[in-house]
């Protein structure tokens, strides 16, 4: 009965999310119709124009050929810093010897401007794989972190229960630290998946090989202004949309385990 009950809350929560950003869109839309109407520029469009143009090239299926790159290349990446950002955050954390080295290195590089690497990566690692890489190297940061700092928090009560009943480091692992560390390793998602979708226009617009951002980009020299905002609304309602499924993950997450 609990259960079903913490399933309504949850369903509930997702559709007032659901209805603020409804509410959030019509009055953005109204908001623009009325300076495409007053200001009569080409960089301006009307909603309606954008609305058909993202109609069109989503019915011809260009735009959402786009679409499946550059959500291959987000998931992948997040995939990738999100095995490497959890088992380094715990080791980071406790490791003595990843406490006292590796630690200090993320906290120490976490700050570089990563988008700056493209280039380097380039050359190393070809065309595609160097998107895959900054993705991936960007969004590892407030993953690794975040599994850090929660794995930290967890109650070492339960973990000299496990010692005395003669528990390893894996039951450790298994029944006090992963549990303890998922709801700080949600938001750290959270945040790298925002995250992940800004980086991937910027990683895409800078070598046109397919993807989202590379649409946005050839709209954009074509002066195809209705192009580039139905570009940037597909984007950002993928992002919003991935973003809303963390948040709600995490929110039903924390309801069960309180």
């Amino acid at each position: 009965m609990v259960s079903v009950k913490e399933d309504n809350k949850v369903i509930l929560l997702a559709l007032k999310s659901i209805g603020y950003i409804i509410i959030a869109l019509m009055l953005v839309s109204t908001l623009w119709e009325l300076i495409a109407l007053t200001t009569v520029k080409p960089y301006v469009p009307r909603v309606e124009s954008i609305l058909s143009k993202l109609y069109i090239e989503l019915s011809q299926g260009r735009l959402l050929e786009d679409l499946m790159i550059t959500m291959r290349r987000v998931l992948l990446s997040i995939l990738l810093a999100l095995i490497s950002g959890v088992v380094l955050g715990l080791i980071s954390a406790r490791v003595s010897l990843g406490y006292k080295i590796l630690r200090p290195v993320i906290l120490a590089t976490y700050p570089i401007p990563h988008v700056t690497l493209i280039p380097i990566l380039l050359w190393i690692l070809g065309v595609e794989y160097s998107k895959i890489g900054v993705i991936s190297l960007i969004v590892f940061y407030p993953i690794a972190i975040s599994t850090m700092e929660w794995s930290l928090r967890t109650p070492r009560d339960y973990e000299y229960l496990i010692e005395t009943m003669g528990g390893s480091f894996y039951h450790k692992l298994r029944y006090v630290i992963i549990p303890s560390i998922i709801p700080g390793l949600l938001t750290g998602l959270r945040i790298a998946t925002s995250t992940a979708y800004a980086v991937v226009f910027i990683a895409e617009s800078f070598v046109l090989t397919g993807g989202v951002g590379a649409y946005i980009e050839e709209s954009w020299h074509r002066l195809d202004y209705a192009g580039v905002y139905a570009g940037v609304i597909l984007l950002s309602a993928t992002g919003i949309a991935t973003y809303t499924i963390i948040w709600l993950i995490e929110n039903a997450y924390r309801r069960r385990i309180e």
